[in-house]
């Protein structure tokens, strides 16, 4: 299996996420509330509302005076005097209006110049005969034809009104946008347009389609340019939006991870300071763990490890222990001494005394190897009880012992083997009906730096053992080194 380690995970979760924000900011991108058609959106503006009333108004005034018997008096008989007494009655009504007679070979009744705009007007008229036209001075122009009884056009009447309101109309027309062009237009014959006014930035116009409004009734209509985004500058704010979050994502995962990891390598350093303990067989009270995940399998593991390291001073125990006696056995003799040995070179002093069990062959011989190890157990446990907490007890095979007395000089250990001599019981019980009178012999010698080796001192307290059993037993020679 592939090794991993935490601070990928956190690579990988932090891709995930990054491209998941993406996903996110793509379709929040794609739904956004898209822009209106200008129509809908621009609608018609009081200034179209307020023209095309302008419109209607004039042309129901048109169609009331070409209807009026006195202008119908006017084209029937073309006398000079009822047209102008009718010209005078519609200007007493309307000063702001100029009204013009028409014959249908387009002779005027009135006296007067009939300007050329009129005449396109007449030219234009077709069908019923209405239109409508109007010059850069803003005059508005319509035509409503005559007729008689029997339906007989007898020619048009013309109405001219001026719109002087129509550039504030314009200055106060709400655009769209604030970076939005518009445009007054005047429609000509050709299909052309003529522009009357503008407003705004006049370089949209370059990179835009308009919309078109048309004011009913007239020949004008307003065209809109509104500023096309770029599509960099579209995406740009969502663009940037998803990099701030993914710059905030990947911060938080990898704050998140950068602790998890530092708490779970804490967590193993316990671990391992765990192991070390149990390797050295001993173990603390407790091992603080960052993560709660670790606590359980540390609590199990420290109480095997209890268990385990108890079960290991067992056996270290009775490994170092001479299984009949109940003292130390050769081997924790054999580490004590050279211990204590090279403890000489600080100055310290220390003694051994080797102790025989008398008549110990003569016991076994004659009550059974039964009653000898007796006599080995009575003759330790005696030794234990009647020494010092801090001198050391050893069997060294048989019925030989070691005492080894630690910062202890020659003289000072003579009173301490003398003094175990006399607490030492004078009989012990080996088997049933059979009491032995308990004695030892003994060699005692000191630990000296000019030794080469520290079996040198242990040499000299045999050899002090050996004349104490020569000289009748039950007694302690020293010999010192020399």
């Amino acid at each position: 299996m592939p090794h991993t380690s935490i601070l990928r995970f956190g690579l990988i979760l932090t891709t995930a996420l990054v491209l998941l924000a993406g996903l996110g900011t793509a379709a929040f991108y794609l739904s956004r509330p898209q822009a209106l058609p200008l129509p809908e959106e621009f609608d018609k503006p009081v200034m179209a509302a307020q023209i095309e009333f302008l419109a209607d108004a004039l042309r129901r005034s048109a169609a009331q005076i070409a209807a009026h018997p006195q202008t119908l008096a006017c084209f029937v008989s073309a006398a000079p005097a009822v047209c102008q007494a009718q010209a005078a009655n519609l200007h007493a009504l309307n000063q702001d209006a100029t009204v013009l007679f028409v014959t249908a070979e387009q002779n005027q009744l009135l006296p007067g110049f009939l300007p050329g705009d009129t005449r396109r007007l007449l030219a234009g008229a077709g069908g019923n005969g209405t239109g409508a036209t109007a010059t850069a001075t803003f005059n508005l122009s319509l035509s409503h034809p005559v007729v008689d009884s029997d339906g007989t056009r007898l020619g048009f009447v013309i109405v001219e009104q001026s719109v002087p309101q129509l550039q504030s109309l314009f200055d106060t027309l709400p655009l769209p946008d604030a970076a939005a062009y518009a445009e007054l237009q005047q429609v000509q014959a050709s299909d052309a347009s003529m522009v009357l006014m503008r407003r705004g930035n006049q370089v949209i116009k370059r990179h835009a389609q308009p919309t078109l409004i048309a004011l009913a009734g007239t020949p004008w209509q307003i065209a809109v340019w509104r500023p096309v985004t770029p599509v960099v500058e579209r995406v740009a704010p969502y663009l940037l939006g998803w990099l701030v979050a993914s710059l905030v994502i990947a911060i938080l995962v990898m704050a998140t991870v950068l602790s998890v990891r530092n708490r779970v390598t804490d967590s193993l350093r316990t671990l391992v300071k765990f192991t070390n303990d149990l390797r050295q067989q001993r173990l603390r009270a407790e091992y603080p763990v960052s993560l709660e995940e670790f606590k359980p399998p540390l609590e199990t593991m420290l109480k095997l490890g209890k268990v385990m390291v108890g079960r290991q001073k067992e056996v270290t125990t009775q490994a170092r222990m001479d299984h009949l006696s109940q003292v130390n056995n050769r081997r924790s003799f054999d580490e004590k001494q050279k211990e204590l040995f090279a403890s000489l070179k600080d100055g310290w002093s220390h003694s051994l005394l080797i102790l025989d069990i008398d008549n110990f062959k003569q016991v076994n011989d004659t009550f059974g190897h039964e009653a000898g190890d007796q006599l080995i157990i009575k003759f330790g446990d005696a030794l234990k009880h009647c020494l010092r907490n801090s001198d050391f007890i050893a069997r060294l095979g048989g019925d030989e012992f070691c005492v080894l007395f630690p910062f202890t000089p020659l003289e000072r250990a003579q009173e301490l083997a003398e003094r175990l001599r006399a607490k030492m019981p004078e009989s012990v019980d080996l088997i049933p009906g059979v009491t032995q009178k308990l004695s030892w012999s003994g060699g005692l010698s000191e630990y000296s730096r000019d030794d080469k080796g520290e079996n040198e001192a242990l040499a000299r307290a045999d050899a002090a053992l050996l004349e104490a059993k020569r000289g009748g037993r039950n007694a302690t020679r020293v010999k010192a080194a020399a």
